[in-house]
């Protein structure tokens, strides 16, 4: 599964984001969570990161909220390609099996969805499980 986050890497990219929560940076990634994160959870979110293919060095936000039992990881991505996340089926694709495997290598089986966000976090496409 680790083939998805290789695939989303081109995706992301780094945003000046404030007010969004407390801040951790790991190799690139400028992860943001809110305060409905824990901060053992940001640890193993992190964690996972650092470990993926995600985190390759090239600068990225990512911001980590939770809605009752909902995991929401809300990834910035690259402006040339806003259009393409609603024509392109593959993109919600991609994000469903990371979404999947975010659940199962980090919140024990818990719901996730990734949603591809502007540069304001504001959501523009989200994926499920």
């Amino acid at each position: 599964m680790k083939i998805i986050a290789t695939l989303l890497i081109s995706l992301i990219l780094l945003s000046s984001c404030s007010n969004n929560g407390k801040e951790k940076n790991i190799k690139g990634i400028q992860l943001l969570y809110t305060n409905t994160i824990s901060d053992k959870e940001a640890d193993d979110f992190a964690e996972y990161l650092k470990n993926s293919e995600i985190a390759n060095g090239e600068e990225k936000t990512i911001q980590l909220d939770k809605t009752g039992n909902t995991y929401k990881v809300r990834m910035v991505v690259k402006e040339e390609i806003k259009d393409e996340i609603n024509k392109d089926e593959d993109y919600l694709t991609f994000g469903g099996l990371l979404a999947t495997e975010i659940s199962t290598d980090v919140f024990r089986g818990n719901k996730v969805e990734v949603h591809y966000c502007d540069e304001n976090l504001e959501t523009l496409k989200v994926c499920k499980m």
